[in-house]
């Protein structure tokens, strides 16, 4: 984590580590908290640290979890936007798809929820409720 100090770099992964337990207990507004405040330990630009790409997908899935569907997309939309490496990754496009669907936001979700069934297959899908493998094969 290239501009932080080695106490800051510990910082960071001690917010990561107690996040993770919280995440793994369900408490998930608990580990977004934490999530957020090791990300705000990164300096501007994020997008020059690869832990940033990390944080903001950890960010925006437990968004995600605790179904604030409009800051999650938001969260999945930047970290897209940002990481050519998570553009190359079906999950956070299979949640941003997930996150404008949930909006009511159909023809939003629809590319994003075709790219990952063609680039990952139904298994993509496996664990997420039937819908959104059903908008994706519509043609």
């Amino acid at each position: 984590m290239a501009d932080l100090s080695p106490a800051e770099v510990a910082r960071v992964r001690a917010l990561v580590e107690r996040a993770d337990e919280q995440a793994d207990e369900g408490e998930f507004e608990a580990a977004l908290d934490l999530f957020e405040q090791a990300l705000e330990l990164l300096p501007e630009p994020w997008s020059a640290h690869a832990q940033a790409q990390t944080l903001l997908f950890s960010v925006a899935d437990m968004q995600f979890l605790l179904e604030d569907f409009e800051a999650s997309g938001d969260t999945f939309s930047a970290l897209l936007a940002s990481f050519e490496s998570a553009r190359a990754e079906p999950l956070p496009q299979l949640r941003l798809g997930q996150c404008l669907l949930e909006q009511g936001r159909e023809a939003e979700a629809l590319p994003h929820l075709q790219a990952v069934l063609k680039s990952a297959g139904e298994q993509a899908f496996r664990y997420e409720d039937p819908k959104y493998l059903e908008l994706a094969r519509r043609p």
